[in-house]
């Protein structure tokens, strides 16, 4: 076979001759056995997986199946390009350009990524945990390398949080604590027996684990603050919360007390 020369537009040779060919069909059979390679180690190593436990370790495979077959295309492309004669250092400007804007292009998409493998490699949190996401509390129903999907405790509406954004979603643990003013003229005595005796209706509510005062927690403008803390399950906690506040104010009012608002004193000459 005659060799055929083509010239692309900045002037470089691409020499196709029986050598080159045979070369080319060797490249794509081995990019294609790589690709094959690759598909039946994922599939040998997810089927040794229990999906519904392990499932970071499948999204971890997943993942890295990507990942490597992007790496044989870019591998067998390289290749195909010298087997014609393509001089890739000439091309090394213009292929650097190209990946930043591709970079550019999908920095979203690979913040994600990495994001993904954040939470999956440091077990930031796992499908079942309860998190809080600006201020509403959920449980997490699944997660890919691109996004959290979190079902909210309120309405049980599903919210789809990108993975760039794991700093702003916190897992919820057991502990709930209630930080509650009480007047200055309260004495310490008389507010530990009104509170601890709180502590004992809030610990009998269904779903409390424990409840305990610990105790003074600051001294505020207009009221010292009494910290409660109690533990319950974080999927039963905005239930649990609001009938432990009910029980607040049951107490106080059972006890005469009632929790200080702001006031302004006015001294009149």
């Amino acid at each position: 076979m005659e060799d055929l020369l083509l010239q692309t537009l900045n002037g470089t040779n691409i020499q196709i001759n029986t050598a080159s060919i045979i070369r080319i069909i060797i490249i794509l059979i081995l990019t294609a056995a790589a690709f094959i390679a690759l598909t039946l180690i994922h599939k040998k190593l997810r089927s040794r997986l229990d999906i519904k436990n392990e499932l970071r370790k499948a999204q971890i495979y997943r993942i890295s199946l990507r990942v490597m077959r992007v790496i044989v295309i870019i591998a067998g492309l390289t290749a195909i390009m010298d087997a014609v004669g393509i001089n890739l250092t000439g091309l090394s400007a213009i292929l650097g350009i190209v990946v930043i804007l591709l970079v550019l292009a999908v920095k979203d998409a690979l913040q994600d990524i990495f994001a993904g493998f954040v939470i999956m490699s440091d077990k930031y949190f796992s499908v079942g945990d309860a998190v809080e996401y600006e201020g509403k509390d959920g449980i997490v129903i699944s997660f890919t390398a691109r996004s959290t999907k979190i079902e909210l405790l309120d309405d049980h509406s599903v919210l789809s949080v990108a993975n760039r954004n794991i700093t702003r979603i916190r897992k919820l643990t057991h502990l709930v604590d209630i930080d509650l003013p009480l007047s200055y003229e309260l004495s310490r005595k008389e507010a530990f027996s009104v509170l601890s005796n709180i502590c004992l209706k809030i610990s009998a509510i269904d779903g409390v684990e424990s409840c305990e005062l610990k105790g003074t927690q600051e001294f505020g403008e207009n009221a010292v603050i009494y910290k409660i803390r109690f533990f319950c399950d974080p999927k039963d906690r905005p239930d649990i919360r609001r009938e432990a506040l009910k029980t607040v104010q049951d107490g106080l009012a059972a006890a005469g007390l009632h929790i200080p608002y702001q006031q302004i004193d006015i001294h009149e000459k």
